[in-house]
């Protein structure tokens, strides 16, 4: 088995899952359902519709083995060989810090994935990109993800809720080429609404396009030397944050290849060398970059090196673009409000990440037990072994497995869990309850979260709470 163009495929499942610590106190966020999968699935289909076959997921130690015997279960439709690369759970690391440890593993390029990313995009279509303008490094933008969440009511406490405007990002576009980013930088880095730039970018590009629509969608194809700068620069700890915008800002930068009169020159008269430059982004790719490249490039008519000679410096060896999703769907489910309407998505997308041969079972599956007079919507999804009484309904919603509902009991545009006990009369609107939880009789919930293995007293009302043992704890000072 081998994946497209030798490429080392990666999906990072180590992060914490800040913005969900209400969902995620019982398990990894990796593992969170999303319809009927966990989360984690989505990104193993879409690398396998785009034709990798062996994928490395990086995680934590103590999540390592619930991720392995979850994925590993036969249950999932994948057929690419997973490895397992575990980090101790005590460091507290960034993306780039992750990429270091599968540094040495990376031949041509690396495809850095998020766990949380859900998409029927075609990952080929990021790839011709990065290939086509021979990219040391290439991003996955969409602005589907604002639309899905723009109008969202998130459940829980409203003063708790985070925004993503920490995550928001201003893009310079170059005017002629909508693909390249010549500029990067987080909206909460800007210490103003004024966008200053040197002489030197406005001479290399007069003309380039501003735009602060896009999200970034953690999908990053990145060249060997790029990983290889990575891993000599310990500082650097995000790809987002810190590698990207130093890769689009070193865009600008010149290669001044050393001859060797040159080196000799430099060493010291007792034969030492010495050597006080550092090297940079611009001298790993220059290495990179061999003789017999920089020969042809030199006689492309089409080529801005033409006519250079050997020991001329060298430009354009370091280059950053975008493939620029514009259809289809995409959601990073991040936060607790992305989480729940990718859920709510499921029952008319799931079929799209199956493989081709395997059909998505009904919304209900056969042999689920409805009572009389009850109603479950073309919008909702059931898992295997529900129990519904009488005059129940369901609209936009998704029940885990073996949930029990009783008379009475009306849900709307909520996500329940496996194994999850909703008694009589209740009613539930845009909730999260997470698994085997228990409802009791006549409890009425709006824009509430539910955590693991809580049970809501008879006749409770609840309006945006979060009930949890998470929520509950309280600090203790030291002595």
């Amino acid at each position: 088995m081998s994946n497209p163009g030798n490429i080392t495929a990666v999906i990072m499942a180590a992060g914490m899952g800040s913005r969900m610590t209400d969902l995620n106190t019982e398990c990894p966020k990796a593992l969170l359902p999303v319809g009927r999968y966990p989360m984690i699935w989505y990104p193993i289909r879409t690398l396998e519709k785009s034709g990798f076959s062996e994928i490395i997921i990086i995680t934590r130690q103590s999540w390592q083995d619930q991720l392995a015997s979850t994925l590993n279960s036969g249950k999932m439709s994948i057929h690419a060989k997973l490895e397992f690369l575990a980090i101790p759970d005590q460091e507290d690391i960034g993306t780039a810090d992750s990429l270091r440890h599968i540094a040495d593993r990376v031949k041509t390029n690396a495809l850095v994935v998020s766990c949380d990313l859900i998409t029927d995009s075609d990952l080929l279509d990021l790839m011709s990109v990065h290939r086509k303008n021979n990219s040391c490094l290439t991003v996955m933008l969409s602005q589907l993800p604002n639309s899905l969440t723009a109008d969202t009511v998130v459940p829980g406490f409203k003063a708790k809720q985070k925004s993503n405007s920490g995550e928001k990002i201003s893009i310079g576009f170059e005017y002629n080429n909508l693909e390249h980013i010549v500029y990067w930088k987080a909206q909460v880095d800007m210490e103003d609404e004024f966008v200053t730039f040197s002489k030197k970018f406005l001479n290399r590009f007069p003309c380039a396009r501003i735009q602060s629509n896009w999200t970034d969608c953690h999908v990053y194809l990145i060249r060997d030397f790029v990983i290889k700068y990575l891993k000599d620069k310990s500082d650097i700890s995000s790809v987002q944050g810190e590698l990207v915008p130093l890769a689009v800002k070193k865009q600008m930068s010149v290669f001044l290849p050393i001859l060797p009169q040159e080196e000799s020159s430099m060493a010291s008269p007792g034969g030492d060398m010495k050597v006080d430059k550092k090297k940079d982004l611009i001298d790993y790719a220059g290495e990179t970059s061999n003789h017999l490249s920089h020969i042809i490039q030199s006689l492309s008519l089409t080529s801005p090196s033409f006519g250079t000679n050997e020991d001329a410096p060298r430009k354009n060896l370091i280059g950053c673009f975008a493939y620029r999703q514009t259809e289809g769907f995409c959601v990073r489910a991040n936060t607790i409000a992305a989480y729940a309407e990718a859920s709510k998505q499921m029952p008319r997308l799931t079929s799209n990440f199956l493989p081709t041969k395997q059909k998505a079972g009904p919304n209900v599956p056969e042999g689920t037990v409805i009572k009389p007079k009850s109603q479950v919507g073309a919008d909702s999804m059931l898992g295997e072994n529900v129990t519904i009484g009488e005059k129940v309904s369901i609209k936009k919603s998704v029940l885990g497995k073996n949930c029990s509902v009783g008379d009475g009991v009306k849900i709307t545009n909520s996500v329940i869990m496996d194994g999850v006990s909703i008694s009589q009369n209740c009613i539930i609107s845009n909730c999260i309850v997470s698994q085997s939880a228990k409802i009791e009789t006549g409890c009425q919930l709006s824009n509430c979260i539910i955590g693991d293995n809580q049970t809501i007293a008879t006749m409770s009302i609840h309006n945006n709470d979060v009930l949890s043992n998470l929520a509950h704890m309280m600090s203790v000072p030291l002595e």
